[in-house]
């Protein structure tokens, strides 16, 4: 199973994200749910360096299947709006595969 954690700040903005493991879906290299999890999370991370070119920390360990993004000007709408499209997707693919992934959101300090 993967899990996706959310972290959002105390007003409740978006600023990062944790992901790790796999979805178990179906076999490595051919599970839709891990292949789709991942690009929704690799295009937050493309996006928020590539089209709003924010500050943001990024680490992976991709024999361990985990991933975590830290965006340091997290309070900007475009932001914002880059992790609420997130969540949409990632709550879609833990209603239809509940099995594979656990979605959560967690309030913490950035």
């Amino acid at each position: 199973m993967t899990s996706v954690t959310l972290f959002t700040d105390e007003n409740d903005k978006y600023y990062g994200f944790e992901a790790s493991g796999h979805a178990g879906h179906g076999f490595a290299g051919n599970d839709i749910v891990c292949a789709a999890i991942s690009v929704l999370l690799i295009n937050l991370a493309n996006s928020v360096d590539e089209l709003l070119k924010k500050d943001y920390s990024f680490s992976e360990e991709e024999n361990k299947g985990r991933m975590e993004l830290k965006v340091n000007d997290y309070a900007d709408e475009s932001v914002q709006l880059l992790f609420k499209s997130l969540n949409l997707g990632l709550k879609e693919i833990a209603r239809e595969y509940p099995k594979n992934l656990k979605l959560t959101n967690r309030r913490c300090r950035p």
